[in-house]
């Protein structure tokens, strides 16, 4: 099946629909709506301009500052932004002991919570209705609330520190003064710093499959603050749930509660709540965008955006207006650069990963690689592996044999679709192959020799390297197929096997563990490489700043680029293939890559090649303007990921008690397109159910929790001829009170999902 199949698949999966291209004369456009995209740095004053008098589609990142009401065609989208925590100082004598800490964070959540701020969600548990997985605590959320609200006295005396921003805005009259000694503080944890190796995207890897799972973001949030038992306690359930260990979604889910109901023991750090990022759209009927869809974690600044937006006025071209606050202040490299709000956004258009979140749940989106997986049962191995099979030595990233009778436990086979890259050399095996090279190179713990290493990457690609058993090279596939009459085109498919163990036992988390893909060509990385090795430069802001060396930028740096430019002749001179890649470069190809790269950097005026669908077109201190690569071979283009905009939601109707059973009724919140506009409409949730000519894909999730809290079961609730959803209830339940968790699906949305928490009696056999 082509990479068009596999995505239009994976769309129906989720309840979209596959790209419909009726009244045009090709089967395929290459890229994405809008011909040009602008990235302007405006402050929020000037953002609300833009978006009044229609000449700014979206501001990234910020509110902007509107005068007054806010005019009726521009739209607001929430994401989670940040968390806002309470530190208690356990040296202090009032925060001594745990349940002294407990009483106290309670009762100043509670009294914080009351004031409140713009964009602040009171909610003293850390997962949250923007977690996929919410449905696995909404109880325990439910009852974290309840408990806080109990404590309706503030404690005598009890003051909070806090620093500029969120914090400070809620304190209020709570904020001790200066000189007072600190005890409890209000801290303010934005999201993007919870991800292993924040900020490193390094090719198609964006961070550990599970990054957008509340059990994982809790532990990042709170496992630090834990005493040293505790600590050990979270880390062994911690490994259980990263390595796949559970037997069923069972056991699955009590290990996750189990987990989090131990990062918040002690009360050293006390959720209070969540902060939304709100960014603003323009709808405007003749000058607006739509088909505009958002990660519920990362905002406008994620790779679905740029895929998905489409001028009103020029649906299949046109320029897309965008502004940002804050002036650009990260390098510009794809290791770990391009780390601001700025260079965020730029990087999801240049930049193509093989696969990227899915915006509204935990899942990975199929883009530049399809795979199949096959999976042992169980973790301790299963599947042999067969010669051939290499793996990167770390520190040196040369591919050494893996040892005879080797297992693993999942192989992932990739098909990578490949395309041009913008300085005219054709991706091969070699450029799926050195991404791992690379990391093993720079990502290690330890590098031998002294050779430089790069700390962020060894977080960011931590999980990779602790699973990755072996990578199989197998084969490189051309075809040319004819789009339109006397055009036909070359298509590039690179096979890789990839084999992991320890594994969780999701395909597609699996898939984005490791995938073979790289939107940069393996000369650029070694030219990157070189430099940081001759201290020209160094990959990340913190590695530069220890040795002194400027932050690598491969566009707004001119000293640098002399520099690259010289190194580039250098290496066609040598014909340099970097160790590793001996066996797939010739000497010969090696000479014609850099010698294509040093002319297309002197012809550019920058090094940022990619085969992405945008390439760099213009860039100045405060604007960027990217043109959209019309390359035939590009493999996605117009529709690809137009189900990922306005997602249906379902609500909770009515649960009722049956015999054996428990039954849910829900209805579904659909996003209606009418004229130029958008509308939301509720209706009983049927089978019939549609959007236009689709139909709305429909899923759903419980919990059974027995008396004691642990999960006794949990799966899918049954879908009756009624239209009703039914728990039924084992027979043999234990006696006393029970409670029951469930939530409703629809086109695989799992952000603000339609939650029940539902409490019955049971027992003696009696159900």
């Amino acid at each position: 099946m082509s990479l068009r199949g596999v995505v239009a698949t994976a769309a129906l999966l989720l309840g979209g629909a596959a790209p419909v291209m009726a009244g045009h004369t090709l089967s395929h456009y290459p890229s994405y709506y809008p011909d040009e995209i602008v990235i302007d740095t405006l402050d929020p004053a000037a953002a609300a301009k833009g978006l009044a008098d229609e000449t700014l589609h979206a501001y990234v990142g910020a509110p902007p500052a509107f005068a007054g009401p806010v005019p009726a065609h521009v739209r607001p989208l929430e994401s989670l932004k940040s968390f806002l925590v309470l530190d208690l100082d356990p040296a202090m004598p009032a925060y001594a002991t745990s349940d002294r800490r407990c009483a106290v964070g309670n009762a100043l959540a509670f009294a914080l919570g009351r004031q409140g701020a713009p964009g602040f969600a009171f909610h003293p548990y850390p997962v949250t209705p923007y977690h996929p997985d919410f449905v696995h605590h909404a109880d325990r959320a439910e009852a974290a609330t309840t408990a806080t609200r109990a404590a309706n006295a503030q404690p005598p005396d009890a003051k909070v520190s806090a620093g500029p921003g969120l914090g400070q805005a809620i304190a209020g009259g709570m904020l001790a003064g200066p000189g007072a000694p600190p005890g409890a503080t209000l801290v303010e944890v934005p999201l993007d710093t919870l991800a292993d190796g924040a900020g490193v995207q390094l090719d198609g890897w964006l961070g550990p499959p599970w990054a957008k799972l509340g059990w994982f973001q809790a532990y990042k949030l709170l496992a630090a603050f834990l005493d040293a038992r505790e600590r050990g306690a979270a880390e062994r359930l911690y490994r259980r749930i990263v390595r796949g260990e559970a037997a069923d979604l069972a056991e699955e889910a009590e290990l996750e509660r189990r987990l989090v109901a131990t990062l918040t023991r002690g009360c050293r750090r006390f959720v209070v709540g969540y902060a939304l990022r709100r960014e603003y759209i323009n709808e405007a009927p003749s000058a607006g965008i739509e088909n505009v869809a958002y990660d519920a974690h990362a905002g406008l600044g994620a790779p679905v955006f740029v895929r998905t937006a489409k001028l009103k006025d020029f649906p299949w071209n046109g320029r897309l207006q965008l502004g940002h606050n804050g002036r650009p202040d990260a390098a510009w490299n794809p290791v770990a650069g391009f780390t601001d709000a700025d260079g965020r956004l730029v990087w999801s258009a240049l930049g193509d990963p093989a696969l990227f979140p899915i915006p509204y749940n935990a899942g990975w989106a199929p883009n530049r690689a399809q795979f199949t997986v096959a999976a042992a049962h169980g973790q301790s191995g299963g599947i042999r592996i067969p010669a051939g099979v290499v793996l990167p030595e770390p520190g040196t990233g040369r591919l050494q044999p893996i040892a005879a009778r080797s297992f693993a436990s999942a192989k992932i086979t990739y098909e990578v679709v490949g395309s041009p890259y913008l300085d005219g050399t054709a991706m091969d095996m070699a450029d799926a192959v050195y991404p791992f090279i690379f990391a093993y190179r720079w990502g290690a713990a330890k590098a031998p020799d002294d050779r430089p290493r790069e700390p962020a990457l060894a977080t960011a690609l931590g999980a990779m390297r602790e699973r990755l058993v072996g990578i199989q090279p197998v084969r490189m596939r051309r075809e040319l197929q004819n789009i339109a009459e006397n055009l036909d085109i070359e298509h590039r498919t690179v096979m890789v096997e990839v084999f992991v163990r320890d594994t969780p036992g999701v395909d597609n988390q699996l898939a984005a563990m490791a995938p073979p893909w790289t939107a940069v060509p393996w000369h650029l990385l070694a030219l990157m490489e070189a430099a940081v090795e001759r201290d020209h430069a160094a990959f990340s802001r913190d590695e530069a700043q220890r040795r002194g060396a400027p932050w690598l930028d491969l566009v707004r740096d001119a000293a640098l680029r002399a520099k690259l430019l010289d190194l580039c002749a250098e290496f066609e001179r040598t014909r340099f293939r970097p160790a590793g890649l001996e066996s797939f470069v010739t000497a010969e190809d090696a000479t014609k890559r850099w010698k294509a790269l040093r002319e297309f950097a002197l012809d550019q005026g920058h090094f940022l090649v990619t085969n992405g669908p945008y390439r760099l077109k213009s860039w100045t201190g405060n604007s960027v303007v990217l043109a959209a690569v019309r390359e035939a071979s590009y493999p996605l283009g117009f529709g690809m990921f137009d189900h990922m905009a306005n997602p249906p939601r379902a609500v909770i109707r009515d649960v009722a008690r049956e015999p054996g059973a428990i039954a849910v009724g829900a209805d579904a919140e659909l996003t209606v397109k009418v004229i130029r506009s958008l509308e939301i409409r509720r209706e009983p949730l049927t089978r019939s159910t549609a959007l236009g000519t689709r139909g709305v894909q429909v899923a759903s999730r419980y919990l059974l929790l027995g008396a004691d809290g642990t999960v006794a079961a949990a799966g899918r609730m049954e879908w009756g001829a009624d239209h009703r959803f039914r728990i039924a209830l084992p027979a043999g339940l234990s006696q006393g009170r029970h409670v029951a968790v469930f939530a409703v699906y629809l086109d695989g949305s799992a952000v603000l999902p339609a939650v029940g928490v539902f409490g019955f009696e049971a027992g003696g056999g009696n159900r």
